[in-house]
């Protein structure tokens, strides 16, 4: 019996249905498994291979083997592969309705042995090489391959070609991410710590080499660049680490208040003092303390801060004696400190004591070849049980690479949340970005989406130029008759002589 696509199902609805089903699969083994079952139940064989040539030895490697009910198939070896290596090196595709009478198969005892009657492969080609085939194939004169089928599996292969290429690009690319991910966990402990660019870097190597010293450091940085992370990475992985980190923001409280915050007092020493109260200087003995936005401090109280890392005592406020601390001070600041020095409003001495290691820390804007690592990773950190994001699309990432993120990794952070909230699917687009970040000078209107009909007169003027403009070989290429091929043409309008 003929073998016929259903009625109501054209070529080109089949295409449309196959391209939206593979387009949305991001995993290589998912795809290949797709692309088999779509080219197995659109001309309805019986059994389905798809091989793929490694890059490396060039040998032919069967990825998947699959049948009409979609089951594995074990012995994958029971096939014409003769067949497939002739259409492997002429890059043409090959058909036969009936094997045992075809006189090009009569020498092939893979068609006897295995009792093959129709078969077609087709080759996976991509510019000017050929990366594997498809091979289908049915055992009963009941499944027959006719024109139709082996139109569709030409064009269809065009389409399951670049989703293949893709596909492996992710996945090297997915490889060579958690492969420098490894790299720099072996290298720096820091959890946390997101950076592969060469700034980060450079900031993780001068940790690696302070952790397990004593020495006072300065961060400088502007706001939301993640000087407090970094202090908090420094101290856990110190030999200070099991003991107390604690945090004092410089510029939140009045002079008064904060003097005592850090220095404590005693009992009856002012009103309200009805008992004595342990600083936190006391408070982080033997550990870290870290003071945030040290450049507001006021200038009494830099004056006991430089006692502490001179002599290390303090002295509680109301009381005579001194009391010894041992902590590590770890200082951040968004000001420039040398010009605070030079206004007179920042004390020379205590900058000099506080920075004896200094590490600036790079606004976002400076370091943009992090920012798909920590859209990843504030992906997994915020999704929540109700509501999972896997990623963002490439629109939306070209938008994140081009924006100036004056509020650094912070509102990064605070944008990946809304999005998160705003997104309808599993992938983060552009109408569900903050419209502070959607800048209309930024996002190009190609980059929403380009037209289908757009994509398809690009590919056709690009195989028309790799094919010296030869209509014939283009339309082989395409997997189109010639006669299709000049209705795109004169549809698209495109008019450059073709020699043929």
């Amino acid at each position: 019996m003929k073998r016929e696509l259903p009625e109501n199902v054209s070529i080109l609805k089949s295409l449309y249905q196959a391209s939206e089903a593979i387009n949305s699969i991001r995993d290589y083994g998912e795809l290949l498994d797709k692309i088999m079952d779509i080219a197995i139940t659109t001309v309805d064989a019986e059994r389905g291979f798809l091989m793929i040539t490694d890059e490396k030895t060039q040998e032919m490697k069967v990825e998947v083997a699959r049948n009409l009910k979609k089951e594995n198939i074990i012995n994958s070896k029971e096939i014409s592969m003769t067949t497939v290596y002739n259409a492997l090196q002429s890059g043409e595709a090959i058909r036969t309705s009936d094997a045992m009478s075809d006189p090009r198969f009569n020498e092939l005892q893979s068609v006897a042995l295995y009792n093959l009657r129709s078969i077609i492969v087709v080759p996976l080609k991509r510019i000017n090489r050929t990366i594997g085939v498809i091979y289908l194939d049915a055992q009963t004169m009941k499944k027959v391959f006719d024109e139709e089928s082996l139109e569709f599996m030409n064009a269809f292969a065009n389409l399951a070609v670049l989703s293949i290429e893709n596909a492996k690009l992710t996945n090297s690319l997915a490889i060579e991410n958690k492969s420098l991910k490894n790299e720099i966990s072996s290298m720096f402990h820091f959890e946390d710590i997101i950076g592969v660019s060469k700034p980060m870097r450079n900031v993780l190597e001068l940790m690696e080499k302070i952790i397990n010293t004593d020495v006072p450091v300065l961060l400088h940085g502007e706001s939301g660049t993640g000087k407090g992370l970094i202090a908090r990475a420094i101290h856990h992985n110190s030999t200070r680490k099991d003991k107390k980190f604690i945090t004092q923001y410089c510029g939140a409280l009045p002079e008064t208040l904060l003097e005592s915050e850090l220095f404590g007092y005693k009992k009856g020493s002012f009103t309200g003092a009805m008992s004595d109260k342990v600083g936190l200087f006391e408070a982080a003995d033997q550990g870290t303390f870290f003071l945030d936005e040290v450049g507001d401090l006021s200038l009494t109280i830099q004056t006991k801060l430089l006692r502490v890392l001179q002599e290390h005592k303090i002295r509680r406020i109301g009381d005579t004696e001194d009391r010894d601390v041992d902590v590590r001070i770890i200082s951040a600041t968004n000001r420039v400190l040398e010009d605070e020095v030079k206004k007179g409003t920042f004390r020379e001495d205590l900058y000099y004591r506080l920075k004896v290691i200094k590490i600036d820390i790079p606004p976002l804007r400076d370091r943009k070849d992090d920012i798909p690592v920590l859209v990843k990773y504030l992906l997994n950190k915020l999704n929540t049980k109700s509501k999972a994001v896997d990623g963002v699309s490439s629109e939306v990432m070209s938008v994140l690479m081009q924006y100036n993120w004056p509020g650094n990794i912070r509102e990064l952070e605070n944008m990946i949340q809304h999005a998160i909230v705003m997104a309808q699917g599993e992938l983060i687009k552009v109408d569900d970005l903050p419209p502070e970040i959607i800048n209309r000078k930024i996002i190009k209107r190609e980059m929403y989406s380009k037209k289908l009909k757009d994509i398809e007169r690009e590919h056709i003027i690009n195989v028309l130029k790799e094919n010296e403009y030869s209509r014939k070989k283009t339309s082989d290429a395409l997997g189109i008759s010639l006669r299709t091929l000049q209705y795109k043409l004169k549809e698209y309008n495109i008019v450059k002589q073709e020699q043929e």
